[in-house]
C-alpha cells in the first residue's frame, strides 16, 4: 500500500532552515512577477494584493510549510483557521492540508530518532512497528505499533531539529510574511505569533504532554462521550510519546456525515468547552482539527493531542461566565464589564470602540438564545467580521489579552470554527444552562 504521505526530509539545522524559508520567499516573489505579466498582457492592471493571495502562492505557501514542519507549519496551521473566512476561497482546500497533515520525515530520520532514544536493540520489544506514519503534524508523526506484550500503541516521533529552532523559525516567517504582504491588514499575524511560540515551546516537551493526557483521563474517566487514550510510560521521554491507539474517524468529515451524528458530535465537544472553562478550569488549547476523532458506532469523540493545555484561573473562568451570561441575557454593560475583566478590553478603549464591540456581542449572543443554532447558516461568522472590521485596522483601539486568554479564546473558536465547518444544529442554550445558572449580572 503506497504511503498517503509525502516523504521529505526535515531540515533540522538553523542554516537549513533559514534556507528554505529564502526558498519560500523567491517562489512568491516569481508568482508575483509571473501574474503580474499575465493580467498586463491581458489588458488587466496588475493588482500586487491579488497576485499575492491567488492559488498559486497558496500552494507554494503550503508546500514549504508542510515541508519544514515545527513552528513554520504551527504557522500555517493557525493561518489556515483564523483566516479561513477572509482569504479567497481558492486558498481553503490547500490550506486545509496544513490543519490536517504534513510531509513525514524519511525513515532514515525516522530510525535515527528511534535509536537514539531507544536505542539499537529497540525493536526487540515490538511484534511489529509499521514505518509509514498514521498521521504527520506540525511538531512529529505517529506510527501504528504492537508490542511483544500485546499492546496496540500509537507512537508520536518527533522531528528532528523541531525543539531548537522554534523562536529562529517563527522570527524568520514573520519578516517574510509580512515582508511579502502575504496576509491582509485585518489578521492580527502578531497575536498568531505570541500564540505560536508560546504552544510550540511546550509542545515541544513530550513529558509536559504525557502529564497533560493523564490529567485529561482523570477529568473524564466518568464520562463515557468521550475516549482519552491511556499512556505507556516506559518508552516515553521528551521526544517520543507512546499511548493507546484508538480508532476513529477524523472530525472534519462529520460534514459528511448524517445530521444526527454531526450535532450529536458538534454538542459533545460544545459541552467540553464548556466544562474545560467551567468545571475543570482546564483546557486542551490547540483546535486543530486534526486533534478530535469521532467513532460513528458509538458515537463517542476522541480526543488527540495534549502538548497545548493551560490552566484556567478562577478569575477568569468567572468572568467567562458573567460572559456568557450576559450575551444570553443580551446585556451589554455587563458583557463589556466581563471582557474589561479579561483583558480584552481597555477602560480607556474610546467610546466607539466601545460601541462596536458591544453590537458585535449582542450579534453572537443570539446563538444562545434559540434551542438549536446553527452557525454555517446564520453567516454569523461573516456578519461578526463585518461589524468589527473598522477595529482590525486600528491594532490600538482594543487591547491585546495575556497568552493564557488567547489560547482559551482559541479553543472557543475552534469549536464554532468547527460547527460552522460541518454545519451542525447545536443546542447552545440547554447545554451552557446548567453552568450560568447561578450567575447574578
Amino acid at each position: 500500500m503506497p504511503n498517503k504521505f509525502t516523504e521529505k526530509s526535515v531540515p533540522s539545522s538553523r542554516i537549513a532552515r533559514f534556507t528554505s524559508l529564502g526558498s519560500l520567499a523567491g517562489s512568491l516573489t516569481g508568482n508575483v512577477i509571473k501574474n503580474s505579466v499575465s493580467a498586463a498582457f491581458s489588458a488587466q492592471k496588475p493588482n500586487v494584493q491579488n497576485t499575492l493571495l491567488n492559488t498559486n502562492n497558496a500552494q507554494t505557501l503550503t508546500k514549504h510549510l508542510a515541508q519544514m514542519r515545527g513552528a513554520a507549519m504551527k504557522i500555517g496551521q493557525m493561518l489556515s483557521m483564523d483566516a479561513g473566512e477572509i482569504l479567497p476561497p481558492a486558498w481553503e482546500p490547500i490550506l486545509a492540508l496544513l490543519r490536517e497533515q504534513a510531509n513525514s520525515m524519511p525513515k532514515h530520520q525516522l530510525l535515527s530518532m528511534l535509536n537514539l532514544h531507544w536505542g539499537s536493540d529497540w525493536a526487540d520489544k515490538f511484534e511489529y512497528f509499521s514505518f509509514e506514519p498514521i498521521a504527520a503534524a506540525s511538531i512529529g508523526q505517529v506510527h501504528k505499533a504492537q508490542l511483544k506484550t500485546g499492546e496496540h500503541l500509537a507512537v508520536k516521533v518527533q522531528y528532528p531539529g523541531v525543539s531548537t529552532s522554534i523562536d529562529s523559525d517563527i522570527d524568520n516567517v514573520a519578516r517574510l510574511l509580512k515582508l511579502a504582504r502575504l496576509i491582509p491588514k485585518s489578521i492580527d499575524i502578531d497575536t498568531i505569533l505570541i500564540q505560536a511560540k508560546a504552544q510550540l515551546k511546550q509542545e515541544a516537551d513530550y513529558r509536559i504532554e504525557l502529564a497533560y493526557l493523564e490529567k485529561y483521563q482523570s477529568l473524564l474517566q466518568h464520562d463515557e462521550r468521550y475516549i482519552v487514550p491511556s499512556t505507556y510510560k516506559a518508552l516515553s521521554n521528551e521526544f517520543i510519546l507512546c499511548m493507546e491507539f484508538v480508532e476513529g474517524s477524523p472530525i472534519a468529515q462529520l460534514d459528511e456525515a448524517p445530521s444526527e451524528l454531526k450535532n450529536t458530535i458538534t454538542e459533545h465537544l460544545m459541552e467540553l468547552v464548556f466544562n474545560e472553562l467551567f468545571t475543570f478550569k482546564f483546557t486542551q488549547s490547540d483546535p486543530n482539527f486534526a486533534n478530535f476523532l469521532y467513532q460513528q458506532d458509538t458515537q463517542k469523540l476522541v480526543l488527540l493531542d495534549f502538548g497545548a493545555c493551560t490552566t484556567i484561573s478562577d478569575k477568569a473562568s468567572k468572568a467567562y461566565k458573567q460572559m456568557a451570561a450576559a450575551m444570553q441575557a443580551g446585556d451589554g454593560e455587563a458583557m463589556l464589564a466581563a471582557l474589561l475583566h479579561l483583558g480584552l478590553l481597555r477602560r480607556d478603549s474610546p467610546a466607539h470602540v466601545k460601541q462596536i464591540v458591544k453590537s458585535a456581542c449582542l450579534m453572537a449572543g443570539e446563538s444562545l438564545k434559540v434551542d438549536r443554532y446553527n452557525f454555517k447558516q446564520s453567516l454569523i461568522i461573516k456578519r461578526l467580521q463585518q461589524e468589527t472590521m473598522v477595529l482590525l485596522s486600528d491594532k490600538s483601539a482594543v487591547a491585546s489579552p495575556d497568552v493564557d486568554i488567547a489560547l482559551i479564546n482559541r479553543k472557543i473558536t475552534g469549536a464554532v470554527m468547527l460547527a460552522n465547518k460541518v454545519n451542525a444544529d447545536v443546542r447552545l442554550r440547554c447545554l451552557l444552562a446548567p453552568f450560568i445558572a447561578s450567575v447574578e449580572l
